[in-house]
């Protein structure tokens, strides 16, 4: 399967004392099923990256979901449902949240490049240890 799926988001990166806008550009390719990028950009510059598992959004949209260095919850602010991710390398971390409709959207369009369930039609993770094992 082609296509790559990218989708720029507005977020709120918590601050103190208010949240500052970041945009957050992500990056979703059929050959690498599992996994999510995700590009923050603020001020024409890349802040940071973090490649995370798809299903991390998938999920956080309705429930929350992931531990360690990446977390997904749906929320709110203010009036508005939001979906809440958080980031943490151990040392430094943040949170960001976009609009809900947004990420549902982009969710949907992640289902319709690969259904979920069907990943392995898209990586064969035998042939990747092979090709591991034998170098």
């Amino acid at each position: 399967m082609t296509g790559t799926e990218h989708g720029v988001l507005p977020l709120l990166l918590d601050a103190a004392p208010a949240p500052l806008p970041i945009l957050g550009a992500f990056v979703y390719r059929p050959e690498r099923p599992y996994e999510l990028s995700v590009d923050f950009l603020g001020a024409g510059t890349r802040l940071a990256r973090w490649v995370f598992a798809r299903d991390l959004l998938l999920d956080g949209e309705a429930c929350a979901t992931g531990d360690g260095d990446v977390r997904v919850w749906p929320g709110w602010a203010g009036s508005e449902p939001r979906v809440f991710l958080s980031f943490s390398n151990g040392v430094h971390g943040c949170v960001v949240s976009a609009r809900a409709k947004d990420v549902r959207m982009l969710c949907r369009r992640l289902v319709e490049l690969v259904p979920r369930g069907r990943e392995q039609r898209y990586y064969d993770l035998d042939a990747e240890l092979d090709a591991l094992l034998t170098r």
